[in-house]
Parts: structure tokens; sequence; C-alpha cells
């Protein structure tokens, strides 16, 4: 952890996560913002939906795929409070790469229903998800993160 400065740390000592850490995680919960932006415009809402989820089956899935990125969010907020979320915290990792493994296959899968034709909305969601998973894969910051921190000794 030499590389990191005190701005990388926040009050607790703990080592903040990045802009594109956080991007990644409400990239995974796309589903959940995608829900809440339809339900927002009641007029086009099911449009939207249909552009990026013609199949239902396939957005009831992504809620669920996008569940462990909402309590990771919960769960970097709460980190230092609760015994549950460090724990949960430091899961994260492995949880998002399955969860980008998983949406992955979902995307893949909507690519070979469609017979390879072009789409807009789903080339450049295939588009971001590469860039997510080598993200995941690559990042030190993001392995950092991650990583269990000793507890601190309790103070006398």
């Amino acid at each position: 952890m030499g590389q990191y400065t005190f701005d990388h740390f926040d009050r607790h000592g703990q080592l903040k996560p990045g802009p594109w850490l956080l991007l990644v995680m409400l990239f995974c919960a796309k589903t959940w913002l995608l829900f809440v932006l339809s339900a927002a415009s009641r007029q086009h809402g099911a449009e939207l939906m249909g552009l990026f989820y013609p199949n239902r089956q396939d957005f009831y899935l992504g809620l669920a795929l996008g569940l462990p990125a909402l309590v990771l969010l919960w769960a970097q907020s709460q980190r230092h409070n609760l015994n549950v979320a460090k724990h949960l915290w430091h899961w994260g990792r492995p949880l998002l790469l399955a969860t980008w493994s998983a949406q992955m296959a979902l995307q893949l899968k909507a690519l070979t229903l469609s017979h390879g034709q072009f789409h807009w909305a789903p080339a450049l969601t295939l588009m971001l998800s590469f860039w997510v998973g080598l993200y995941l894969f690559k990042s030190h910051h993001c392995k950092a993160v991650f990583a269990p921190v000793a507890d601190p000794l309790p103070r006398p």
C-alpha cells in the first residue's frame, strides 16, 4: 500500500474505492438503474425496457444479478461500523467478478438469439462489459480496496 497518499484513505484509515470502482458497481447494477429510470418516465418506460431487455425473464435475471452490486455499495458505506458489512466487503471482488461473468453470459445469449443482428444498445453494453471485466481483473486499486485490513489495536 505504499503507492497511496493520505487522500486515498477515509477517516477510518480504510482505502477509499475510486470513482472507477464505483462506476463498475453501478454498471453491474444497471438493470436497477434502468428500472428506476423507466419508472420515472412513465410514457417511454416500456420502450426503454424493451430496448435493453426484450425478454422479460432476462430483465428479472438482471435484477437478481444487480443485487450483489447494490449490497456492495451499501457495505462500502458501512464497512467501518458493521462487522457483517466488513466481511461482505472483503468478498466484493469475487462477487463482482461472478456478477460480471453471469451478465456477460446473459449478453452473449441475447447476441446469439438476435443472430448477430447489430443494435446500438446491446453493442455499447457489451463493449462496456469488456472494459468492466478488464478493470476487475487488472486493477491494482480494485484488489487493494477489497483486501482485508488488520484491525487496529484496541484503545486502553
